[in-house]
C-alpha cells in the first residue's frame, strides 16, 4: 500500500515574493534565465509569477536591444 505524506510549506517568502524582491534589487533589470538560477525554479513557474506581477503593475518588461530576451524591471510610480 502506498502512503502519501503531506509536507508543510517552509516559512519565508513564496516564489512570487522572491521574484519581486530580486527584480526590485536589480535596478538595471534581469532576465528570466538569471532569475531562474537565483531562485532555483523552472522558467515556466517564473513565467506564471511574472505574468501576475506585470498585471498587478509591480513589474515591467522590455525587449533587449542586443538579444530578443525580455528584461524585467521594477515598476516606478
Amino acid at each position: 500500500m502506498t502512503y502519501i505524506k503531506i509536507i508543510t510549506p517552509t516559512p519565508g517568502l513564496n516564489t512570487k515574493e522572491r521574484v519581486l524582491q530580486i527584480i526590485e534589487n536589480r535596478e538595471t533589470g534581469i532576465t528570466i534565465k538569471e532569475m531562474s538560477q537565483k531562485v532555483n525554479r523552472p522558467v515556466s513557474m517564473l513565467q506564471i509569477c511574472l505574468k501576475q506581477l506585470i498585471s498587478a503593475k509591480k513589474v515591467r518588461a522590455r525587449k533587449s536591444k542586443v538579444s530578443n530576451n525580455l528584461i524585467y524591471y521594477p515598476r516606478t510610480n
